[in-house]
């Protein structure tokens, strides 16, 4: 859907301006940001409406950081990634509220999850896939370096800053399931939720389960 909406508003903007022949650049460009736009919007307003978004703004912060450098298992299609990861950090953001009401420390669970993240980052940093392979060595080992670092700030910060519980319990559940899907069952994983999601469309919507038709 929003691939189809990015062509043809590409397409009128490059019949308007006489520069059809960068309507793919365009489109291209749009693309990218109605899809950020839907997810800014779905990752504020449904955890707003279930009165957890700042548990899940810091699964989403841990997660993304430690994300953009150590890499991941990704789903096939925009929508696949939309629904899962939305799923999964809401399902995390309830988990931390729970937490924060037993006696399960959250500083200890910080702790927990940067000790796994910097294993994982150790062992596996960086994880890219066919779609986006790391090819230069320099890149490759600056993205090691910077991953093995995250975890480490990530534990100064969570220690020596007065942080809630809950926030610090969302963070560290963040941090564990982003190095979960840098190693290979956490790409299992990603790949079996993301056939499941391409089924499920399949059934709800016939015809348009396919990757190309996702988006």
């Amino acid at each position: 859907m929003i691939h189809n909406l990015a062509q043809r508003i590409a397409s009128w903007l490059g019949k308007e301006l006489q520069q059809e022949e960068r309507a793919a650049v365009m489109a291209y460009g749009l693309e990218l940001l109605l899809g950020a736009g839907v997810k800014v919007v779905c990752f504020v307003t449904i955890p707003l409406l279930l009165g957890i978004f700042p548990q899940v703004m810091a699964v989403l912060l841990a997660s993304v950081v430690f994300r953009l450098a150590a890499g991941g298992a990704h789903c096939t299609a925009y929508y696949r990634c939309l629904i899962g990861s939305l799923t999964t950090f809401t399902g995390l953001g309830f988990l931390a509220r729970w937490l924060s009401e037993t006696d399960i420390p959250a500083q200890g669970m910080a702790l927990a999850a940067a000790l796994f993240a910097v294993i994982v980052a150790l062992f596996r940093a960086p994880a890219d896939t066919p779609a986006k392979p790391i090819t230069r060595e320099g890149h490759r080992r600056a993205l090691k370096i910077i991953s093995l670092m995250v975890p480490l700030c990530y534990i100064a910060v969570t220690w020596f800053v007065p942080l809630r519980g809950d926030l610090v319990a969302a963070s560290a559940l963040g941090l564990a399931f982003q190095s979960f899907t840098v190693t290979p069952a956490g790409y299992r994983f990603i790949e079996w939720l993301d056939v499941f999601l391409g089924r499920l469309h399949s059934i709800l919507i016939p015809g348009k389960g396919g990757v190309k038709n996702a988006v």
